[in-house]
């Protein structure tokens, strides 16, 4: 539906909207069809400042630890 949205500095606004507005709320899996699919879908309105929107759609997360339960003897 985007690429229907003339001229591209219009779409190019449109799709800068979009990403800041879904700031931290995507999984992986969405962040990474945004990123491959975006300069197909967007043309010539993709450009390095919305490839940096891109990076933060998925929200960090924490690292995980595991305690250890019990050693294992070598």
């Amino acid at each position: 539906m985007l690429r229907y949205v003339q001229p591209p500095a219009k779409r190019h606004k449109v799709a800068k909207m979009w990403l800041r507005y879904n700031y931290q709320k995507c999984g992986y899996g969405a962040t990474l069809y945004v990123r491959n699919q975006g300069p197909r879908v967007l043309g010539t309105a993709w450009d390095t400042k919305l490839l940096l929107l891109t990076w933060e759609l998925q929200a960090p997360t924490a690292i995980k630890t595991q305690a250890v339960k019990k050693k294992r003897r070598i």
